[in-house]
């Protein structure tokens, strides 16, 4: 018989699969509790029902819980080793004992003490992998995720943590209403014994004495095997509730080797945080509560009967993901405007300072004195004055010749000054040479001796310049530039005056030829001056 289903189902984070080897159970999550819970046969018809259940609830992941007789437990040791060694030592082991099933598991168990410290491993298997795949089919053909697939006895470590007053020898003997009575032994936190007895129908006959009867078997069995020490006991115990836990307490007596708690299932789910409270002797929500809280990892489970869960959890995680990086984006965004709007507002700032100190500067200026140059030529005099200061002479002497000239003679005006300082009054400047020009026999030309003149170094230049304004009378302009010549050489420390180029060519060797209606267009000149320089200083 199985319980009635609705249309529709409320939304659960996630549920479990309890199977046993003739019920089926599932239970739903819901605010940290088990909220509700529904009963299959593990027959056709329950399986329909399964699939109808499936069809009609949301797509929420199953953790499944398993508790059946066909679970092996073997205890085995394997090398030291690490890698892809130690998982095809695991592989071999576990198809040597376990060849006819997928559904193997193996838990480290500490190491031998002796010898060369092999690993000690228990290496566990559902042997009948029909009781357990026809479910997994439906909810793979439902692409209903699976986080796991669980064994109840491994559950055990997770209820005997919420009472620590136990020993490290522990037998935990507890009633599931669709598989039996289960007995696991742990001892130093490590699972070494599991047994599953099925029991008759509830309320067809005593439960207590039957279940005394059991455990008084697999209490033998444990002595048997010698492996709790003779100074420490075995503590027994019993999670039962209502009746069968006020009939149980009459049966046990502790010994010395021997304690027993008889521990309300009730009591139990209250220290785990559970608020449902049960009325009948099983244990089978307070599994399911460890199982659905804890959610640890898969022992069972496939990859194939897992895939759907795992693109479930990247499917989550890619949401996530892209949540932070919106978060990111957002805040780096406001970052960003915040500091545009901090820089418009510097721009702005600056843009006020400017015109201020710019009309502040403008009214400054209005108020100075006209000066006859302009201020951008003082800024290259000064730059220039900046640069000769570098060198160890400077053409002081040179400016003062030339411009007396110039004062004497108004019409010339210089173009270009080239100068240079040397110890030969020759050195070539600008590439013209008084020699080239030796043939013109004009008043002003003359040949530098090389003679002791008493001068300490020379400082010659080449002057180009021209006559403004100029008539077109190149007779008057070579007599003026003659004079100009004449001048500069009558200068004290002027060592000699050559006239290189002269605004009309008169040498014998030039034709002349020209145009009595013609007018000149300029009369350039240049000349090279040589100045002697009698003082470093």
């Amino acid at each position: 018989m199985i319980s009635s289903l609705t249309s529709k189902f409320s939304y659960f984070d996630r549920r479990a699969l309890f199977i046993s080897a003739h019920k089926v159970a599932v239970y739903h999550w819901q605010n940290g509790d088990i909220a509700s819970s529904y009963l299959f046969d593990t027959n056709e018809e329950g399986r329909e029902y399964f699939n109808r259940y499936l069809s009609e609830t949301k797509n929420n992941p199953f953790y499944i819980l398993v508790d059946v007789f066909e679970e092996e437990f073997r205890k085995e040791t394997i090398p030291h080793v690490f890698g892809p060694d130690r998982q095809a030592l695991l592989n071999r082991k576990q198809d040597r004992l376990f060849r006819d099933t997928p559904y193997t598991f193996s838990e480290m168990q500490g190491r031998e003490e002796s010898g060369r410290r092999d690993d000690k491993l228990l290496l566990t298997a559902i042997t009948n992998p029909a009781l357990i795949k026809p479910w997994t089919a439906m909810l793979d053909a439902q692409k209903t995720p699976i986080a796991g697939i669980y064994s109840l006895p491994f559950l055990t470590n997770s209820l005997l943590k919420i009472r620590p007053e136990f020993t490290n020898h522990t037998l935990l003997v507890s009633l599931q209403s669709i598989s039996g009575l289960r007995q696991t032994f742990v001892q130093n936190g490590e699972l070494r014994i599991s047994r599953l007895v099925q029991m008759p129908r509830y309320g067809t006959e005593p439960y207590a004495p039957y279940i005394a009867g059991e455990v008084e078997k697999i209490q033998r069995y444990v002595n048997s095997l010698r492996i709790i020490p003779n100074d420490e006991a075995l503590d027994i115990c019993f999670l039962l509730a209502g009746d069968l836990l006020k009939e149980s307490k009459e049966l046990y007596e502790d010994s010395e080797h021997i304690k027993y708690h008889l521990i309300d299932i009730n009591e139990l789910a209250e220290q785990s945080g559970l608020q449902t409270r049960v009325k009948t002797p099983f244990s089978d929500q307070l599994f399911i509560s460890q199982l659905l809280k804890k959610a640890p990892a898969n022992q069972y489970a496939e990859p194939t009967e897992r895939r759907y869960f795992s693109m479930r959890k990247m499917r989550y995680s890619m949401i996530a993901a892209s949540m932070l990086l919106m978060m990111f984006s957002v805040v780096w965004s406001g970052y960003n405007f915040v500091k545009g709007l901090s820089f418009k507002q510097q721009s702005v700032a600056a843009e006020l300072r400017t015109k201020f100190y710019s009309a502040r500067y403008e009214m400054a200026r209005q108020r100075l004195p006209e000066t006859p140059v302009e201020p951008v030529d003082l800024q290259h005099a000064v730059e220039l004055s900046d640069t000769l200061n570098k060198y160890k002479t400077s053409p002081l002497a040179l400016v003062q010749v030339t411009s007396e000239g110039l004062n004497k003679f108004s019409d010339i005006q210089l173009k270009n000054i080239n100068w240079v300082t040397s110890i030969d009054p020759n050195v070539d400047v600008g590439g013209k040479q008084q020699t080239n020009m030796n043939n013109q026999n004009q008043i002003g030309f003359s040949d530098i001796s090389s003679n002791e003149t008493g001068y300490l170094f020379y400082q010659v230049s080449l002057i180009e310049g021209f006559l403004e304004p100029f008539n077109g009378d190149y007779r008057e302009a070579i007599a003026s530039i003659n004079e100009y010549a004449d001048f500069l050489r009558n200068q004290d420390s002027v060592h000699d005056v050559s006239i290189l180029t002269l605004p009309l060519d008169v040498s014998s060797s030039t034709n002349m030829q020209g145009n009595t209606q013609a007018q000149g267009k300029s009369a350039e000149f240049s000349l090279r001056l040589v100045i002697g320089i009698t003082d470093e200083a």
